[in-house]
């Protein structure tokens, strides 16, 4: 498989990537994108990208210009791969692109929202990448009629992609912090189970904590929905009070059952968010 990744040219692969999005994310065409919004934004200073196999379409992101507090970032809205070519390492070399070209068109930071107990998700966003995330976004986009999304509060963390090398560098050295004096807010209740303790508590003097999330919650909440219910309410009601409290989500760590967040007060720029709703 060799995987190129290039902005679109012409109307027919804006069409394509039509496409993808249905299969990226199991939805309808009135939830894609379609191709003049995209076409529009790519004219207009954002940026639309595709990933080929070939002359085939297997991923595209959708990127557009953010302006917050005097700053002027990208944001990236969707980034997407065909079901039969994730976890193939095709999103990596999207967000690769998009980076490369935001940084030679003057950017130093990428924001997007995701999913935060969506495991997959974070571990892509965190390990992969380096992001980091100090805004709680409460049922952000209200209902969604998506396989993933569907019955379901589309809580999101907006989170933030610095992009120069450096300061890259330095955010990715947080998983590799000592964590010995670092306290569990919340964890699974035994090996392998999905169930939450209930013995949690939020305590935002400690200098770090850390915050467990299911291995898969869309699974889970298709199962046992109330379980799945009680993980969205109990990591909400966490990430806003020690977001409020000055704390980021800094990186993802990998644990025996599962992965967990580390909750710090790092060393950011100003959080350019922080009135976003």
């Amino acid at each position: 498989m060799r995987i190129t990744v290039r902005e679109l040219q012409n109307p027919k692969e804006f069409e394509s990537a039509e496409e993808v999005q249905m299969s990226a994310w199991g939805m309808g065409p009135r939830g894609a994108a379609p191709k003049e919004v995209m076409i529009a934004i790519n004219d207009n200073g954002g940026l639309v990208l595709g990933a080929f196999d070939g002359k085939k379409m297997v991923g595209f992101a959708l990127t557009l210009v953010g302006h917050m507090e005097g700053e002027v970032y990208m944001y990236s809205h969707m980034t997407g791969v065909v079901k039969e070519y994730q976890s193939r390492g095709v999103g990596y070399l999207i967000k690769q692109k998009q980076r490369e070209l935001s940084l030679k068109r003057g950017f130093t930071f990428i924001a997007w929202t995701f999913d935060p107990i969506i495991a997959r998700n974070a571990y892509f966003n965190f390990n992969k990448l380096g992001v980091v995330a100090r805004n709680y976004l409460v049922d952000y986009y209200g209902p969604m009629n998506d396989s993933i999304n569907a019955g379901w509060p589309t809580d999101r963390f907006l989170c933030e992609w610095f992009i120069e090398p450096a300061k890259l560098k330095t955010i990715k050295s947080y998983s590799r912090a000592p964590l010995r004096d670092a306290p569990v807010l919340i964890d699974k209740r035994g090996s392998g189970q999905e169930a939450l303790c209930r013995d949690w508590r939020i305590d935002i003097g400690a200098e770090r904590a850390l915050v467990d999330i299911p291995s898969d919650v869309v699974a889970l909440k298709l199962k046992h929905p109330e379980e799945g219910r009680r993980w969205r309410e109990a990591t909400r009601e966490i990430f806003k009070a020690y977001f409020a409290a000055g704390y980021s989500a800094v990186a993802l760590l990998e644990k025996e059952d599962g992965l967990q967040y580390l909750l710090t007060k790092a060393e950011l720029p100003p959080n350019i968010f922080a009135g976003h709703r």
